[in-house]
């Protein structure tokens, strides 16, 4: 009998070991927490690019999709800016000018749907149709060479192709890794197969979806990603939530038959019978409002057990609102539920959200219209120191509105008083854009003064003033008193 082999020392530990899976997190062999005996640990999170044809088919097809891809684009160009400018133009003229040709363009309604193409597809473009300033589009756009901005044109990610080769590749450009180029695949006219159009960059505005990482970046042809691609899912276990439900309340209460002798009448091919019986006993049920049955049958109405539906539902409402970055209140238009709840800090929290997107979505494709408006032959002359700020979007109620203004008259008041800023900077501050604003805009290299120290210099004019006015009048009052 052979002796028998013994275990090398530590075995039994490896093997433990073995079974612990290699992630970051709390791990208990004992218990398999984080080990290969945990089921969880299994799942992963995986990406891919999504196509042209699931991101217009879920915008398309599904009503809480659309809401999502519009909300914020569409709050965020609602109010508009306000327009500052230097004392010395003037403003009247400059934001009439600036009305009519954000009009005729159509500026907002564009940048509102370029906003919401570029988050459904993951990015979108801008064209800049323009007479003059070279028609060849494969040219950088001269700003002055300019005769007119004719129209703006967006374009989805999908008909704009970027090349390896027209990247920017020189390290100390601000542009690196940016596309110098985009190739327009045109569509098919009468048959004809389409034209590749390049369009250089400077003729576009570029609006970006989800930001990726450099690595998906590059794999998803250089674009940004959609807002479904993390939020499909939400969505649909919100619509298959909401449909199931329908489906149990179509089938909500179901009428229940027990016949006697069923199984022997379908034994011997006798469904007709069975069916007449049925429809005949539904009939009386409906016409008659009761049911006639044979002694020995049994009708009985048995309900759907739908507890726990609402909880469910609410769910799946939760994650697509925490994901959509969009407020209960505002993303399905109900009211808010509790004692005193108004949903009034939900919504500030939102558009507080929605105006950090204005500065960095909005800001610069303005900025750059607004700077072409200006280039046109026929324009006025462009104001010094022209800036603009997004209007609120949060609309207070009036009475709350006019103490906010009553607070903020007692604020400038204030500086006012203590030479801080003038009176005229306080009234163009406030008024000059023709709405009220709460931003406070101080002109450089203007001279302060306290009501103060006013008051002081005032004092020192007239006591100056009076002791002037004695010396001019040529009397002596020594010799008045010797006289006496």
């Amino acid at each position: 009998m052979g002796t028998p082999k013994r275990k090398p020392l530590g075995a039994s530990k490896k093997s433990e070991r073995e079974q612990v899976v290699n992630l970051a997190g709390w791990m208990n062999v004992v218990t398999g927490i984080g080990t290969r005996k945990d089921k969880n640990t299994y799942s992963e999170v995986s990406w891919a690019p999504l196509t042209q044809v699931y991101c217009e088919n879920l915008y398309a097809g599904d009503e809480m999709a659309q809401k999502v891809a519009k909300i914020i684009p569409y709050d965020g160009t609602r109010e508009g800016i306000s327009w500052n400018m230097d004392e010395s133009s003037d403003q009247k003229k400059v934001m009439k000018y600036l009305e009519q040709e954000y009009t005729r363009l159509k500026i907002w309604s564009t940048l509102a749907w370029g906003w919401t193409v570029a988050r459904t597809y993951g990015g979108a473009c801008i064209l800049i149709n323009v007479k003059g300033g070279s028609q060849k589009l494969e040219t950088p756009l001269k700003l002055e060479s300019i005769q007119q901005v004719e129209s703006l044109r967006v374009f989805d990610r999908f008909s704009l192709d970027i090349q390896n080769s027209d990247l920017e590749s020189d390290l100390s450009s601000p542009r690196f890794g940016e596309p110098n180029f985009y190739t327009y695949q045109s569509k098919m006219v009468a048959g004809k197969g389409g034209e590749n159009i390049r369009i250089h960059h400077s003729r576009l505005i570029r609006l970006d979806g989800v930001h990726l990482p450099e690595n998906l970046l590059i794999r998803n042809s250089y674009w940004h990603d959609s807002i479904y691609g993390a939020l499909s899912q939400s969505i649909r276990n919100y619509s298959i939530t909401h449909d199931a439900i329908a489906t149990i309340i179509s089938d909500f209460n179901q009428p229940v038959y027990r016949i006697q002798g069923l199984s022997e009448a379908i034994a011997m091919d006798e469904e007709n019978l069975i069916t007449k019986k049925l429809q005949i006993v539904d009939l009386m049920r409906s016409t008659a409002r009761a049911i006639v049955l044979d002694k020995e049958d049994e009708f009985e109405n048995v309900s759907t057990n739908v507890a726990g539906g609402k909880e469910l539902i609410d769910l799946t409402v939760q994650r697509l609102v925490a994901g959509s970055d969009i407020p209960h209140t505002r993303l399905l238009g109900n009211s808010p539920t509790g004692l005193g709840a108004t949903g009034k800090s939900e919504l500030i929290n939102y558009y507080d959200s929605v105006k950090s997107m204005q500065n960095t979505t909005l800001r610069d494709p303005l900025q750059r219209l607004t700077d072409l408006i200006f280039a046109q032959s026929d324009s006025i002359e462009r104001p010094e120191d022209l800036t603009f700020q997004f209007n609120p979007l949060f609309q207070q109620d009036l009475e709350i509105e006019i103490k906010t203004r009553k607070l903020q008259a007692e604020i400038d008041g204030l500086y006012i008083e203590r030479g801080v800023i003038t009176a005229q900077e306080v009234a163009d501050s406030r008024f000059a854009t023709g709405k009220y604003s709460f931003e406070t805009v101080i002109e450089a290299n203007t001279n302060r003064i306290s009501s103060f120290d006013l008051q002081v210099e005032t004092t020192k004019a007239t006591s100056l003033a009076a002791e002037e006015s004695e010396g001019d009048s040529g009397e002596d009052p020594d010799e008045d008193i010797s006289d006496l």
